[in-house]
């Protein structure tokens, strides 16, 4: 039985060593936050913790190893950030779309951190006085309450059907079966899907109920009502009624940091038929709009996406199902 060289071992001691010590830092960190005492001091939805703690982490991963390779500086610090993530998850401190959307800058900050970690020059410094920054910062930034970004995504599809065989699949939209479903970027992540939207009245003032799976309800007060051509109304979270298990806190719609504020359809005539646009307005309200604002796009795209594709199969059922003889007056504008 061949024996570990103990140059080697040294260095599986320290690389454990400082793995530990991440882990260790992150999860005071996550715990700070889970502490009803502690709650004015950080926030889960702060530059100083999701940016700064993983930096941290990544930093104290690294720093123990007298002489880390670049590639060890790199991805070392994955390996505690991934352990204190998991951790996060099982003990129900963090749900799965948090940490989806969290995931990357964590591990990139990791990296930075793992870098810097395994700088020379650094050696001589204490790395408690890093490790306190991010505690010493977070209160400052909880005086800061960033102003929202209001966002727009559009989103078009062109169908093959009649005008006001698309008007009234988009008025409204009976109950989407599960054999309609087509994997999309929003459900792999954790969002609910859309089920069904009913309509109560018509024109101006009538109301869409837009339900999606979980107990997600949107009532839609409809403002702008040009049959075959426009339909905008807008969007009011039923916040209350979304069940902790569905969204959590940092992700709810209606809640703290982001809100579906307007969704228009337009119709437009095309030689194929008619281009359907949807257009949503939503509300971005953290401390890291720049970032967290290609997820609400990228969330609201698939979203948005998937209900065309459910109104355009449908619309396209349903005008070959229509003689011809019976569809040639109709409007095509």
């Amino acid at each position: 039985m061949t024996s570990v060289p103990p140059e080697r071992s040294a260095f599986q001691r320290v690389s454990i060593f400082g793995m530990v010590l991440g882990v260790v830092y992150g999860s005071l960190a996550r715990w700070a936050l889970a502490e009803q005492g502690m709650r004015g001091w950080f926030g889960t939805m702060t530059i100083s913790f999701i940016w700064l703690v993983p930096f941290v982490m990544g930093f104290l991963t690294v720093r123990p190893h007298p002489h880390p390779s670049l590639l060890y500086r790199l991805l070392a610090p994955w390996i505690p950030i991934t352990l204190w993530v998991a951790a996060s998850w099982a003990v129900g401190w963090e749900g799965a779309i948090c940490i989806v959307m969290a995931l990357p800058i964590l591990l990139i900050m990791g990296s930075l951190g793992g870098i810097l970690g395994g700088w020379k020059r650094l050696r001589p410094a204490p790395a408690g006085v890093l490790a306190l920054i991010p505690w010493l910062l977070a209160p400052i930034e909880n005086r800061w309450h960033p102003r929202p970004t209001i966002r727009e995504v559009q989103s078009s599809i062109t169908i093959a059907a009649p005008a006001d065989v698309v008007w009234r699949n988009v008025i409204e939209v009976p109950a989407i079966q599960a054999s309609e479903a087509r994997p999309a970027l929003f459900t792999t992540i954790g969002f609910p899907r859309p089920i069904a939207a009913t309509l109560t009245g018509s024109g101006v003032g009538a109301v869409r109920h837009a339900r999606f799976a979980g107990g997600v309800l949107f009532v839609e007060t409809v403002t702008d009502w040009v049959p075959e051509r426009r339909l905008s109304f807008t969007i009011q979270a039923q916040t209350d009624s979304i069940p902790p298990s569905t969204l959590d806190q940092h992700v709810t719609i209606g809640g703290e940091y982001f809100d579906v504020l307007i969704g228009t359809y337009d119709l437009e005539a095309s030689g194929e038929g008619i281009r359907l646009l949807l257009t949503s307005t939503h509300r971005l309200s953290t401390r890291f709009n720049f970032y967290s604002g290609l997820w609400s796009d990228a969330v609201m795209q698939s979203i948005q996406r998937n209900i065309l594709e459910v109104l355009k199969r449908r619309c396209e059922t349903e005008a070959r199902a229509v003689p011809v003889a019976q569809t040639s007056g109709r409007s095509h504008y």
